[in-house]
């Protein structure tokens, strides 16, 4: 496949993990209470890849307006509890190139958890506004989505997209000191 776009394999795994989370809150609107507004995932000690920070970069450079109110806290949150991407009305302000991190917030999510007694042992877990009461184990596979899966494919990428930075996290808050 030839390359169009520098983004266009983590742009692929983006779409993929935004289908599967509507996908889900379809399957379960009952049990979502992910909406515009709800913040409390939303934390300051949030990393981002490599891929991620450049793609958000290249997205606020060309967005000047916004890059202008999160650099000078203009109509922003400005909450040091809460990520600086979000706007007074706690709305993201990055919301067209959020990284897979905010976009798996509100999914229920599993992880393997390596048990030396029993070998590999999955563990689910949810925003606790979400599935409230509700058992995860009773969830199907396909909804709920597997961070080891996720974490594999985004470090190929990252790794694709800048090898010599491959292994970098970047905070969401320095986002803006790469510009």
């Amino acid at each position: 496949m030839k390359q169009n776009n520098r983004y266009d394999h983590y742009t692929q795994l983006l779409e993929k993990v935004d289908l599967m989370f509507h996908g889900v809150q379809k399957r379960h609107a009952d049990k979502f209470s992910c909406r515009r507004g709800c913040y409390g995932c939303c934390k300051p000690s949030l990393t981002v890849s490599f891929v991620e920070a450049s793609r958000i970069t290249e997205w606020l450079k060309a967005n000047p307006a916004v890059l202008n109110r999160i650099q000078h806290r203009t109509a922003m949150l400005n909450d040091p509890d809460f990520c600086p991407m979000l706007d007074h009305d706690g709305a993201c302000a990055i919301y067209e190139v959020r990284p897979l991190i905010c976009r798996s917030h509100g999914l229920p999510v599993s992880w393997s958890e390596d048990d030396s007694v029993e070998g590999a042992k999955e563990s689910r877990d949810v925003c606790p506004l979400n599935f409230d009461g509700f058992n995860l184990d009773d969830l199907s596979e396909q909804d709920v989505l597997s961070l080891d899966k996720v974490n594999v494919l985004l470090s190929l990428i990252n790794r694709a997209f800048d090898e010599k930075r491959s292994g970098e996290r970047v905070p969401l808050e320095h986002i803006t000191n790469m510009l």
